[in-house]
């Protein structure tokens, strides 16, 4: 006998489609554009009918044709993503411009956030803050706080702190961490709005506990320096550490500043190194700036003075003056590097720009004198202005030398010696002395000439001598 062939019956198990998608295909095809999205829906979920990316994105793409915005946004996602379709962003472009015109904020947020990173699309800042702008207003609290940095960074609009804290208010409230976060270093430095150290203490830990590392951060200088909180710097370290785990450099700086100093952890200064690498790695100029000094004592690291040199320019441009300053007194003093005035002054002049009052008076002690660059009285008297009024004693008793030639000059130069004689500037002090005994007020004169004497000036000893009672 021979073996009968068996025949395998291959069934289908394939299902009918569902009585809800059978009615909302029957709708869509009368061109019902809610149908077909919600049948595009049941398509990508493979729900009462077969799954199906292309036929997903076929009726996406019809509703939006019918003026259906979410279809729209929808549409547009799957052709960033390559769902049923080859991947093309440039065509999720006027696809979430339709979304967005329709009212449909979160269209508004995903070609902002295309056109900022430039990744997909050409670069556009000034579209993209228009559209976070609308996002901002549709309820989108992420959009709130990135346009708020834009106002903050000034780019690409003037910089607006009180119109970014405003936005960041709104971000915050509507449960963006990160606004929490920006927020409460605003109301810490009172930039764009009133400062309020017990609220930013507030917002800050609320940022950190929703898990925004940079919130972390400002929570620990909070708990340190106890502001607006009680200092606790054991949890301040803690914080520190937690962002620097979760990839915040400013984290991994605070740390290494503790573990530099011992400070409620042991010191390991070649550990400090790591940590401050990783801050300057992260465009934080602080850590550039620590670590430049660490490199060139060799302090946990062998010393290298040409790499502290360049991680002073990193530290400069990352935004600490400090940097600028201190690589300024290298090119002054030609330590390290070639001696260059020029140099010299122009770090000295970008340190003052970005708020350093050493920077400022560094570079008007070189406008006064005229090393090299030129003198400048007229700008070296301004930075001293400013100096003074920051509170670098030195400066005054300079400015008052500089005032006393000027007409009617007596009075306002006395004052100025008065207040650098204040904060212990011995040649003020004696210039304080001499104007009160040529006044005829010996009396008065010589407690002037006995500090003056105590700091080291020589003819105030001299005169005090003669002026005490016998």
């Amino acid at each position: 006998m021979h073996a009968l062939p068996v025949l395998v019956l291959l069934t289908s198990t394939a299902q009918p489609p569902s009585p809800e998608a059978t009615a909302l295909k029957k709708s869509c095809d009368k061109n019902v554009a809610a149908d077909c999205h919600k049948l595009a829906v049941l398509h990508q979920r493979g729900e009462g009918v077969a799954r199906d990316a292309e036929k997903a994105a076929d009726l996406l793409k019809k509703a939006c044709e019918l003026n259906l915005a979410p279809a729209c946004l929808e549409y547009a996602a799957a052709w960033r993503a390559g769902e049923g379709v080859k991947r093309d962003p440039l065509k999720a472009v006027p696809l979430y411009q339709k979304a967005c015109d329709g009212s449909v904020a979160e269209a508004c947020a995903q070609l902002a956030g295309m056109l900022s990173s430039g990744k997909e699309v050409e670069r556009h800042l000034g579209r993209a803050a228009e559209l976070h702008g609308r996002a901002c207003d549709g309820g989108i609290a992420l959009s709130c706080g990135l346009l708020a940095a834009m106002y903050a960074e000034g780019s690409p609009m003037a910089r607006d702190e009180a119109k970014a804290a405003a936005l960041y208010d709104k971000g915050c409230t509507g449960a963006d961490a990160t606004s929490c976060g920006r927020l409460a270093a605003m109301l810490r430095d009172g930039r764009g709005v009133a400062r309020d150290l017990a609220k930013a203490a507030t917002l800050a830990r609320k940022s950190c506990d929703s898990g925004a590392a940079a919130a972390c951060v400002a929570l620990a200088i909070a708990l340190q320096n106890g502001e607006g909180i009680a200092a606790d710097p054991k949890q301040a370290l803690e914080l520190f550490a937690k962002a620097c785990d979760g990839g915040e450099p400013r984290g991994c700086l605070g740390v290494g500043e503790r573990v530099r100093d011992g400070a409620g952890v042991a010191r390991d200064p070649a550990r400090a190194v790591d940590l401050f690498r990783r801050a300057c790695d992260g465009h934080v100029g602080a850590g550039c700036y620590e670590l430049a000094l660490l490199t060139a004592r060799g302090q946990g690291a062998t010393a290298d003075l040409a790499q502290a040199t360049s991680l002073l320019r990193q530290a400069c441009t990352g935004g600490d003056p400090r940097g600028c300053v201190t690589l300024g007194q290298l090119f002054q003093a030609g330590r390290g590097v070639v001696k260059d005035l020029n140099r010299a002054a122009a770090l000295f002049d970008e340190a003052c720009q970005k708020g350093s009052l050493a920077g400022c008076s560094a570079h008007a002690t070189m406008l006064e004198a005229g090393d090299i660059i030129g003198r400048n009285l007229p700008r070296a008297r301004a930075l001293y202005e400013k100096t003074c009024a920051g509170g670098i004693a030195a400066d005054c008793y300079t400015l008052g030398r500089i005032v006393q030639r000027d007409p009617g000059g007596r009075k306002p130069a006395f004052d100025l010696f008065a207040k650098a004689c204040t904060a212990d500037v011995a040649a003020a002090c004696h210039e304080v002395a001499q104007a009160w005994d040529t006044g005829r007020d010996p009396m008065k004169a010589l407690p002037f000439y006995q500090k003056a004497c105590a700091g080291g000036v020589a003819p105030a000893c001299a005169r005090a001598k003669k002026l005490q009672p016998q």
